[in-house]
């Protein structure tokens, strides 16, 4: 894998300068290159060398003339595009070095299957003007607290547009911009490897207080994420309801979870629902930190920022989300053994930062290190790469986005961790109706006595 050498250069001398993660605060000279020769949230402006990657021009931000607006589904704004070139189990090694570790493995364990079709680049993600501000104005004034695992005098956009360690870098993923609020219908399966597979579904009510235009860094509550999530399937799931609230520095504010499950009639607090606790939706299959590719504190790994590289990953997958409104029947075509039908699949060519989690020596978690790749654009994790505690390639984790041009915003759905020891996978977050994007609940909404009144069974 080469990366990027002008960037390791710059991360190495920055890394030297910074030995610890309490000082953030770029120059305002670099924060100046924001909008210029990097984009609004820190990308590199400009093509890469052959121009398979394209210039950012600013990104899509409206709606093909064919959406019938809001509510209905997103089309595919490159339908009639066709693959580029597949990638495959007879050419793979040809394109390794724009290839995770887990492609790889996918491409070494299923040959016959496993293929790649590969679009052409478009840089659509795009985000409000009022993000751009407050993402330049973060950029001078944000820091990390408690040893990395903490953001503060940040608010509105991204923290660190131009990272200098992992722990920035990750950051910008928890902080990314994804709206103000949601309300999601999706399901989710685990299939396993001789075709059979259990079907979940559930909706969920998102709030991102850090993203509300009307607040500011002083007065807001302090919070991430408000997610609320109630289960109507499997059936022994039905009724079930999870509340968390995750603060923006889990060091001093430890994640806030409750659950309600139908048996034992009550609302208790679920302070495992969080770390590499097996989310009890996937037969063990993933952890609840791997919901969204990752979520919650960051304080049982070192964080290391390796570089940047140009890499295949799923990107504007709107075609995938189409089909899946389709019904069950269409989900059943997409959720083929061992991984996701890839007729419905659409990898493009980006640049990803690359940052490596290892497990800290006093700290516990199943995984002991895993790589993320987070495209330049969103901020976004678009694919992981997870190891055991004896160095093994255990797991590997895949993004789509949803490309809102309507908001306009970037989502990362129907996420798929697969497990290369028993050839199962986790398929998170597949819409069956299309994502409303909206200002979101009011705080109100997301408390133990909202989970009590949704609880029906």
């Amino acid at each position: 894998m080469k990366f990027n050498k002008t960037v390791v250069a710059l991360i190495a001398t920055t890394c030297a300068l910074y030995t610890t993660s309490a000082v953030s605060k770029i120059s305002a000279a670099d924060a100046a290159k924001l909008g210029s020769e990097l984009t609004p949230v820190g990308a590199e402006r400009a093509a890469n060398a052959d121009g398979s990657i394209p210039e950012w021009t600013g990104g899509m931000t409206t709606a093909p003339e064919a959406y019938k607006g809001e509510g209905t589904t997103r089309i595919d704004p490159f339908a009639d595009e066709k693959p580029l070139f597949t990638i495959d189990a007879s050419n793979y090694k040809q394109y390794e070095a724009k290839l995770s570790a887990g492609q790889k493995q996918l491409f070494a364990k299923h040959p016959d299957t496993f293929k790649m079709p590969i679009y052409a680049t478009h840089r659509t993600a795009a985000a409000p003007q009022w993000v751009y501000d407050k993402t330049k104005s973060n950029a001078l004034n944000a820091e990390t607290t408690a040893g990395g695992d903490g953001v503060a005098n940040a608010f509105g956009g991204y923290p660190f547009p131009v990272p200098k360690n992992g722990h920035e870098a990750i950051w910008n993923h928890s902080l990314r911009w994804t709206g103000q609020g949601s309300n999601k219908k999706y399901k989710n399966l685990t299939v396993y490897g001789n075709g059979s597979s259990t079907l979940g579904q559930g909706e969920i009510w998102e709030s991102f207080p850090y993203y509300n235009p009307e607040s500011s860094v002083e007065d807001y509550n302090g919070n991430i994420q408000q997610i609320l999530v109630q289960y109507s399937l499997p059936v022994r799931r039905k009724g079930e309801v999870i509340l968390v609230r995750d603060p923006v520095n889990a060091a001093e504010d430890p994640r806030q979870a409750w659950q309600y499950i139908p048996g034992q009639r009550r609302v208790r607090r679920a302070p495992t629902i969080a770390f590499d606790t097996p989310n009890t939706q996937f037969a063990g299959q993933a952890t609840f930190d791997d919901s969204f590719m990752f979520n919650g504190s960051t304080e049982r790994y070192n964080w290391e920022l390796k570089g940047k590289q140009e890499m295949y990953i799923s990107y504007n997958n709107n075609a995938l989300f189409v089909e899946a409104e389709k019904g069950d029947d269409a989900v059943k075509q997409i959720a083929t053994p061992y991984h996701p039908n890839p007729e419905f699949a659409r990898w493009e060519l980006h640049r990803v930062w690359v940052v490596e989690a290892t497990l800290k020596e006093d700290k516990r978690h199943v995984y002991a290190k895993r790589t993320f790749y987070i495209d330049e654009d969103t901020w976004m994790i678009a694919s992981t790469d997870i190891y055991d505690g004896r160095g093994n390639l255990w797991r590997a984790g895949f993004a789509n986005f949803l490309n809102a041009y309507d908001v306009p915003l970037t989502a990362v759905r129907a996420t798929w961790h697969t497990d290369f020891q028993n050839g199962n996978y986790a398929f998170n977050e597949l819409d069956y109706v299309p994502v409303k994007f909206y200002q979101g609940e009011k705080d109100k909404f997301f408390t133990p006595g909202q989970v009590r009144k949704l609880s029906k069974r």
